[in-house]
Parts: C-alpha cells; sequence; structure tokens
C-alpha cells in the first residue's frame, strides 16, 4: 500500500508538471511513450504467435497517432495508420495461414485495437491540452477517473456488502459501484469550485455535472472492459512499468475510455469560460 500510495503520488505530480508547466509537445511525446507501452501490454496479453512484427508495426503506430494530435495532423496519420497496419496484419495471416506462426484473428483485433483505437483514445489527451485551459482540460479529465476509481475502491472496503454484481470483476460490489458514482460526480464539482477560485475563469457547472456523469458512466466501463481481457487471458496485471498499480492499461484503462468522451464534450461545450 505504501509503494501504491508513493507511486500515486508522483503521478499526480507529474500531471501537474506536464498539464501546466511543460510545452506541449513534452506532453504529446509522454502520450506517445504510454500509448506503445498500452499497445504492446494488450498484444502481450492477447497474441499467441510471438510474432514482433506485429508488436513493431501496432507500437509504432500506437506511438504515431498521439504525436500527430500535437502536429494537427491527426485525422490524415489515422488514415494512414490504420492502411498500413490493417495490411500488414492481414499479409501476415495470409502468409502464415496453417503454419506454426499462424496469426488468429484475435491477434489481429488485439493489433489494431492497440495499435489504432489505444492512441486515438490516448490522443483525445494531447488535443484537450491544445484548446482553451488545456492544463486544466487536463487534469480535470483525470481527477474525474481517479475520484471515481477512488470513490468505488474504499466504498466497497467500507461499506461493501454485495458482491458478484458483475461476473468480470466479481469483487466489485454494488456500494462500491454507488461510491464510484457519487464520488466521481462530487469531486468533479469539487474541483470546479476551486478553479472557479482561479482569476479569469468561470466554470460551467452544468456542463461540469454532465462531464462526471459521462466520465464516470465511462471510467467504471473502462474498468470493466480491460478487466475481462486480463480474465479470459488468465492474466493479474498487464505489466509492473508501475509498481502497486501493474501495467499502463491497469493504470489508465479508465482514462482510454473516458477522455475521448470528455474532449467532444468540451469542444461544443466549453465548462472554464
Amino acid at each position: 500500500m505504501i509503494t501504491r500510495i508513493i507511486v500515486a503520488a508522483i503521478m499526480v505530480a507529474a500531471l501537474f508538471l506536464f498539464g501546466l508547466f511543460l510545452p506541449n509537445w513534452a506532453l504529446a511525446a509522454a502520450v506517445s511513450a504510454l500509448s506503445a507501452i498500452g499497445c504492446y501490454e494488450l498484444l502481450k496479453a492477447v497474441e499467441k504467435a510471438k510474432n514482433p512484427v506485429i508488436y513493431i508495426f501496432a507500437c509504432l503506430t500506437a506511438a504515431a497517432i498521439p504525436f500527430s494530435a500535437w502536429l494537427g495532423y491527426e485525422e490524415l496519420e489515422i488514415r494512414i495508420c490504420l492502411i498500413v497496419l490493417m495490411s500488414v496484419l492481414f499479409l501476415l495471416s495470409i502468409l502464415n495461414y496453417q503454419t506454426e506462426k499462424e496469426v488468429p484473428l484475435s491477434t489481429v483485433t488485439a493489433g489494431l485495437f492497440g495499435g489504432i483505437i489505444i492512441p486515438v483514445c490516448f490522443g483525445a489527451i494531447v488535443n484537450l491540452h491544445n484548446m482553451q485551459n488545456g492544463g486544466l482540460l487536463v487534469i480535470m479529465t483525470f481527477c474525474i477517473t481517479a475520484v471515481s476509481d477512488s470513490g468505488g475502491y474504499f466504498a466497497g472496503i467500507l461499506f461493501g456488502r454485495h458482491k458478484g454484481i458483475v461476473k468480470a470483476s466479481p469483487n466489485k460490489t454494488l456500494e462500491g459501484f454507488i461510491g464510484s458514482f457519487v464520488c466521481g460526480i462530487l469531486g468533479t464539482l469539487l474541483f470546479g469550485v476551486i478553479i472557479d477560485m482561479l482569476p479569469d475563469i468561470n466554470v460551467n457547472y452544468g456542463v461540469l455535472a454532465l462531464l462526471g456523469t459521462v466520465g464516470n458512466a465511462l471510467t467504471q466501463l473502462g474498468d470493466l472492459a480491460f478487466s475481462v481481457v486480463k480474465r479470459q487471458n488468465d492474466i493479474k496485471d498487464y505489466g509492473n512499468i508501475f509498481p502497486g498499480h501493474g501495467g499502463v492499461l491497469d493504470r489508465f484503462d479508465s482514462v482510454i475510455f473516458a477522455a475521448p468522451a470528455v474532449m467532444l464534450i468540451v469542444r461544443y461545450l466549453p465548462v472554464f469560460i
């Protein structure tokens, strides 16, 4: 637990550093690295043939897409990466059909998900940072997911009685789900109250409540989604890059689902005016 708390404190400090003080390219580089590692973790969990070509191409596209969001060429980059990665994956599947290096559909799917979808979702963080008050938007996004996760965890420990609500995560309780939802919304609104104290910034609390609600729902969905993948492939954690927390997909599974929704909402409904 001590290790987990120390690592969490370091990650919070890094979030403020990259969100508020370092230039956009630094955040884009960090997000690209997380995306590539997350892609590798997913392939390692699912891919059975251990084909290095798949890892190389998928991880390269996973790193390229978030960084292209900073450069302003994200849409073009996504299309190029999709065409290249899809062609490579299916070409390998065709060439290795009925051999010991056969590439199953599950590997193709994991390659496309890890190499395209995960980086597109991570790229939403870079896009948020490019907006007005982008640093605050990035911190808010992580705040939504972190408070939701923590609220669910402690509500489950203190009040959890009804387990097995979802088989994908049998230790989660009904009380934990409710605690996550309540804490997620209240924590988001509290974040708004703090930001409202800053000069020259007004907070739209209606939009903030919407972000807390949608972000919380997707936070819990992301957590459960990647838990299913772990259980289907009989692994405990995706990695150990963050001691006490696991891998990138263990720590940022919620952000992968929530960040694109936050970006979409604030693009049309500004929250910090």
